[in-house]
């Protein structure tokens, strides 16, 4: 049995049109914001990254914060890194791994970036640290 082109072309769009649509529902968006909570009285400077999107270099006052949001994958690799730069001094962090991070942050991964890494805030829950990490080797 001989299948239309066309037909292949239908199904694999519709096929692709469902997974899009089920990766919305089981990964909505997440917000990534990152709180400068050096405690030092110094601007924070972050460049974060994925694999495909360079959000630039942000300046982040003492208390202040800088916040992006994206689509997590289907295949729970997402991943962004941020260089921090204060005081001449630079750190890296992988400030969202997904595999890592979804279930503890669903739509909201607050960060609390401190002299000896980052401190991942509880979701809901004001004031409430869940885990520290220190800075990448």
């Amino acid at each position: 049995m001989v299948v239309p082109f066309r037909t292949v072309v239908v199904l694999t769009f519709l096929l692709m049109l469902r997974t899009a649509c089920y990766a919305a529902v089981v990964n909505p968006e997440t917000h990534v914001n990152i709180i400068n909570y050096l405690r030092l009285g110094v601007d924070l400077t972050v460049h974060c990254k994925s694999k495909d999107d360079d959000l630039g270099v942000h300046v982040i006052p003492p208390d202040g914060s800088w916040e992006f949001q994206f689509q997590p994958n289907f295949w729970n690799s997402t991943q962004f890194f941020c260089k921090f730069v204060w005081n001449g001094g630079s750190y890296w962090f992988d400030i969202y791994i997904q595999l890592r991070d979804k279930p503890y942050c669903v739509k909201n991964c607050d960060w609390l970036i401190i002299p000896n890494g980052a401190c991942r805030k509880v979701e809901g829950v004001p004031h409430a640290v869940d885990k520290c990490f220190p800075w990448n080797p």
